[in-house]
């Protein structure tokens, strides 16, 4: 098997009316969860697994939550419109100009 085959292998047992999942990690990732567990910060793998989809279900959260934003933006622009870079910046210089002037 591949590196990138053992890394996205992800089979799932059922066991007891939970299904299990049979995780297929590289030998870095393997170390990585060891030494988690051996300095004490978690008392098994297991809970550095969960600490990891926590993380992970925290980031697809934050990630959907950004994407309802954009088209929420998206569809405010189509229903109001929208203003060219080129006037942003040509307003943004008047303003400037103006403070300059009373200052």
């Amino acid at each position: 098997m591949t590196r990138n085959l053992a890394m996205a292998k992800l089979a799932m047992s059922v066991e007891g009316g939970f299904a299990v999942p049979n995780v297929s990690l590289t030998p870095e990732q393997q170390q990585f969860i060891e030494a988690r567990v051996a300095s004490g910060r978690f008392a098994s793998a297991s809970e550095v697994m969960r600490h990891a989809v926590r993380l992970m279900q925290e980031a697809e959260e934050r990630r959907e939550r950004f994407v309802a934003m954009l088209c929420d933006v998206s569809a405010r622009a189509d229903r109001e419109g929208t203003i060219s870079a080129e006037d942003v910046d040509a307003e943004l210089k008047a303003v400037i100009a103006a403070a300059k002037q009373r200052a």
